[in-house]
This record gives structure tokens, C-alpha cells and sequence, in this order.
């Protein structure tokens, strides 16, 4: 085990707080960085976190701008099937359209009004993920 147990319960005893996702996200990256593929849990994780994060410094275009095919169709099948509704269309909105303002500028006001939503959706992620942080 490369982190102590007490480590990551620290980190998962205060799920709620985003500097430990964002401390999870850290670890599950230098984990995976070096690795040609990519667990469908941890693609969703990074998107979905970069796609809040950017949208909160620069605007969402620019996370658009960048995203590619294949991790877009990993949130999208992965929101799809756990019934993220609200959450897959919002994120459907913007592929292709960074080049929209006002389609960027509506993402980014809905991003900001659900920060909750989106939270609570990457700590079920992470939590869901728990046995794999306990394990490495």
C-alpha cells in the first residue's frame, strides 16, 4: 500500500469537503498518469471535476475547447447510465459549441447555480470508487 489507511480515511471522512476531492482526484492521477489506459470511473472523475473547475476560473468554453472524443463519450454513457439527467444535458450542451457565448455563458450560470449537485455527484463517484483508493 502506497498511502496509510489513515491517510485516505482522512480524505473520505471529509468527502464533503472539495480540497478532498480534489486530494483523491491527485492521488487517483499519480496512480494512473503513466498508464495507456484509463478506468471509465477515473475519466468521469477528471472531466467532471475540470469541467466545474473550469468553468468556475476561465469559463466552461475552455474546457471544451479541449475535450476529446473518447472521455466525452465515457461521461456521457457513464450520466446516462446512472440517470444523471439534468447534469448529461447540461454537459451535452456544450460539446461542439465552445465557439457559442451564450450557450457557454448558460452552462457556466447552471454550473454555479448546482455546485451542490455537481459536489454531490463527484463524492458518490468517489465513494462508490472507495475499495480502489484502499487497495493501491
Amino acid at each position: 500500500m502506497k498511502y496509510s489507511k489513515t491517510y485516505i480515511d482522512n480524505f473520505f471522512t471529509n468527502i464533503n469537503d472539495y480540497h478532498s476531492m480534489v486530494e483523491l482526484l491527485v492521488i487517483a492521477y499519480t496512480e494512473f498518469r503513466e498508464r495507456d489506459t484509463l478506468p471509465d470511473w477515473y475519466v468521469e472523475l477528471r472531466e467532471m471535476m475540470n469541467w466545474q473547475a473550469q468553468s468556475e476560473r476561465s469559463g466552461v468554453c475552455t474546457y471544451y475547447e479541449t475535450l476529446n472524443d473518447v472521455s466525452a463519450t465515457i461521461v456521457i454513457r457513464n450520466l446516462e447510465t446512472k440517470e444523471e439527467n439534468e447534469i448529461l444535458t447540461m454537459f451535452n450542451m456544450g460539446i461542439n459549441k465552445y465557439n457559442d457565448e451564450t450557450i457557454m455563458e448558460h452552462i457556466d450560470q447552471w454550473i454555479l447555480e448546482n455546485e451542490e449537485k455537481i459536489e454531490k455527484y463527484l463524492m458518490n463517484l468517489l465513494v462508490i470508487n472507495k475499495d480502489w483508493f484502499y487497495r493501491i
